[in-house]
């Protein structure tokens, strides 16, 4: 009896591979052929003296790579343990209330040790960053430019009401804050860390400022962002609340935790792109955009200066308003930065921005 079981399970198996690589051979080329995961997939392994030994792990891992229907079964699975489980197939995610989701990469600046207040700075710490600061602040300030700090607050505490109950309470006493009030008590470092304008227009508007399904503030949150920096600047942008401003939806935004989720076409509808509008442009025109290298601006009858950011991700929702009230802007990614395109441009202004997980790597930071 059981080898007939057995048997029966192996025909059936074989009879369930058989319809659907036939159903892929009529439907296939419909089905997208892009990974829906955030890494590269194994590449067909060719035998050969070096990798004779390996080659049929290296080959199962490319079948299993490139199985029929598999981006639809992989998405299928992790749907099943999100939304029934309420399990992430990500170690990075962390599934939060009202479907938002939130980062938890420790090696990527640790978030949820900046939410908990698990990761703080020690004196040393905070003194060897400072210094530093001054040290590039000096620098600049002896070829007659201006130097800005500029940190964006984690997502984890501008929304910590939608964090799973078992993470706490958003700690009160965390990395970003010794940082900022540091550096305003024992030095004249120029810091703008926009935490309470981005708390007041989260309860002031009916739009959320961050994407839910994404790492980054939206084009909102990148305004009040933006209005900040500039208002340090002598630059008054209006208010984000005021009847100046409109902000107009446009289209469903596909976050990128959501993509790590495999989850991105589930999750499109939970997320709106927005547009602010209202302010004077200057009639800015961009021209060249790359998130990966430089974003140049140009405007008419703006700010003289010219303004240079060494950036993280987080500036790109920052940088068409910013850009607007400046003649010239370029913004080059933190990855990208050299001293000879610093030399190139010679800014009047120079923006370090970077994300508050990331304040810690700011200690390596020179621009020469």
């Amino acid at each position: 009896m059981k080898k007939k079981t057995g048997s029966i399970m192996i025909f059936a198996s074989f009879i369930v591979l058989l319809a659907v690589s036939v159903a892929w051979l009529f439907c296939g080329d419909k089905m997208s052929e892009e990974s829906n995961e955030n890494r590269n997939l194994a590449t067909k392994p060719k035998l050969s003296i070096d990798n004779y030994d390996t080659y049929s792990s290296e080959y199962n891992s490319y079948f299993n790579d490139h199985i029929p229907f598999r981006n639809e079964l992989v998405t299928i699975n992790t749907a099943i343990d999100f939304y029934i489980f309420k399990k992430s197939s990500s170690p990075y995610v962390i599934p939060g209330k009202n479907d938002w989701l939130f980062y938890s990469k420790y090696e990527d600046g640790d978030p949820v040790g900046c939410y908990q207040g698990t990761n703080l700075l020690t004196n040393e710490e905070l003194r060897q960053m400072t210094d530093n600061f001054i040290k590039q602040r000096d620098y600049l300030l002896s070829q007659g430019k201006e130097f800005i700090i500029f940190i964006a607050p984690n997502k984890e505490r501008i929304y910590s009401e939608y964090m799973p109950a078992r993470y706490g309470e958003a700690a009160e006493e965390y990395a970003a804050l010794q940082f900022y009030e540091y550096a305003r008590k024992n030095t004249d470092l120029r810091v703008v860390y926009p935490y309470a304008e981005l708390i007041k227009a989260k309860n002031e508007l009916k739009q959320n400022i961050w994407y839910k399904t994404d790492t980054h503030w939206n084009m909102i949150g990148g305004y009040v962002g933006a209005a900040a920096l500039l208002h340090e600047l002598g630059i008054k942008m209006p208010d984000i609340a005021s009847d100046k401003i409109r902000i107009e939806e446009s289209n469903e935004y596909m976050g990128d935790l959501a993509k790590l989720l495999n989850l991105n076409k589930f999750m499109a509808h939970k997320d709106m792109d927005f547009s602010v509008v209202g302010y004077n442009g200057h009639n800015m025109q961009a021209i060249e955009i790359d998130p990966d290298n430089v974003f140049i601006f140009k405007s008419e009858q703006a700010d003289c200066r010219k303004i240079y950011m060494i950036r993280d991700s987080f500036a790109s929702a920052m940088a068409p308003y910013i850009a607007s009230q400046f003649n010239d802007s370029y913004f080059i990614h933190v990855r990208q930065y050299n001293y000879q395109n610093f030399l190139e441009q010679d800014p009047n202004i120079v923006v370090y921005e970077m994300v508050e997980r990331n304040l810690r790597k700011s200690l390596g930071f020179r621009i020469n």
